[in-house]
């Protein structure tokens, strides 16, 4: 009795999940200018950053692969938005800025600048060091630092200014 009921269950998962097609993302996709840059970080916790950017754009393999200069600076703006009546903060609004500076070291194309701000919400949860606290709000720095990379990627990957520059040289 069990083993026609497992039988028939087991026709109908094949058969209901033969339509499903399996999607793997494609590792030729890369950016053309990945893999040739050369990095000037500047500002607050710039290892996050510099993490981030190494990540998204990858790093020079050969010297004689130089070919952009991607200058970032990166400002950290902390405003007390919640203050208890013993004057303890309990909501902190951060605000990161980075400001990018492409440049070609072929002087082939134009410089792209571009800002980008992005704006998260810590509430910590005790004074001094609280060891939940201080890595929530690292990972959650992390986080929207790599969000900001990831923008400007976009942005460079959908700029037809950019990428006709690229492709012709």
């Amino acid at each position: 009795m069990k083993l026609p009921n497992l039988l028939f269950v087991l026709v109908l998962l094949i058969g209901g999940c033969s339509k499903i097609d399996f999607v793997l993302k494609n590792a030729s996709s890369k950016s053309s200018i990945e893999n040739l840059l050369v990095y000037e970080v500047s500002g607050v916790k710039t290892e996050y950053l510099l993490e981030s950017l190494i990540s998204n754009f990858g790093s020079i393999k050969n010297e004689n692969d130089k070919r952009f200069r991607l200058g970032a600076n990166i400002e950290e703006t902390v405003v007390k938005t919640t203050i208890e009546t013993n004057q303890v903060s309990t909501t902190l609004q951060y605000t990161i800025v980075v400001n990018y500076e492409l440049i070609d070291l072929n002087e082939d194309c134009e410089t792209v600048n571009k800002r980008y701000e992005d704006s998260f919400t810590h509430y910590p949860k005790s004074q001094g060091y609280n060891f939940g606290t201080d890595l929530s709000l690292q990972k959650t720095y992390k986080n929207y630092v790599n969000s900001n990379v990831l923008k400007f990627k976009t942005y460079l990957e959908t700029n037809q200014d950019f990428i006709s520059c690229t492709n012709e040289s």
